[in-house]
Order: structure tokens, then sequence, then C-alpha cells
């Protein structure tokens, strides 16, 4: 992966090596120094955006490859508030990982292969008579 930072004139791209080949990543809004990539070794790695290094890392899935069709179910990451998601399409399982500790603390069984997963969100506001 690399990190660009266009705020840095000189060496403004930052090569981070992977154990093995990016499947998928997402990025934590919540808490911006860190960037969460699966890859095929089937682990979630942690990354501090800030030092361009992995913090942790975290074996979730058996191994997954990107080798074969481009539309082939492989796991996806979401991120919401506290929570970090991964589709695990072959267990027919979603993991959660909590974002503080970033140690797993579930499952979700679901039917079929889940190929996609995304988080939204939203605020409101009350305004006085309605």
């Amino acid at each position: 992966m690399v990190l660009i930072d266009p705020t840095i004139e000189s060496d403004a791209f930052r090569l981070i090596n992977l154990p093995t080949r990016r499947v998928h990543f997402a990025i934590n809004s919540v808490r911006a120094k860190f960037a969460y990539v699966f890859t095929e070794d089937g682990q979630l790695h942690q990354l501090d955006v800030v030092k361009g290094e992995i913090a942790n890392s975290l074996k979730l899935t058996d191994p997954y490859s990107m080798d074969g069709h481009w539309n082939d179910p492989r796991p996806r990451v979401a991120v919401a508030g506290d929570k970090i998601v991964v589709t695990d399409p072959l267990q027919g399982v979603l993991h959660l990982v909590d974002a503080t500790s970033f140690e797993k603390t579930g499952d979700i069984a679901v039917e079929g292969k889940p190929f996609n997963i995304v988080s939204v969100g939203g605020s409101g506001q009350i305004h006085a008579g309605e």
C-alpha cells in the first residue's frame, strides 16, 4: 500500500509493505490515525497512517486469494463507530472486532456468502415545532 501526503513536497509517497497482497481496506473516520487492511493470509491489520506502519494484526479467516475472477466473493471491511466488521464469504460469517482494543468480539452468522458490506450513519437535529 502507498500512503500519500500531499502536504509534503518531497517524498509525499510512503510505501507500506504488507505480508501478502491486499484484499480490501477501510479507513476509520472516528479514529483517523488508523486504516484497516485485510490481506490474503486471512489477517486484518491495523495500519497507523501517521507512522506508516502496521500497528497490530489479527488472524480472522482462512486464506483468500486475489487470483481468479474479479467478481469472486472475498472478505470486505467496514468500520462503524467502535466496531470493525469483516465479511467471510466462505464461512457465511461476519467477524466483529473492537476498534479500541483490536480484539475479536464475536461473529454473526448470515445466509449465503456475504459479498459486500457498508456502514452508514447519521445524526439529526430536532427543531422547535417539529
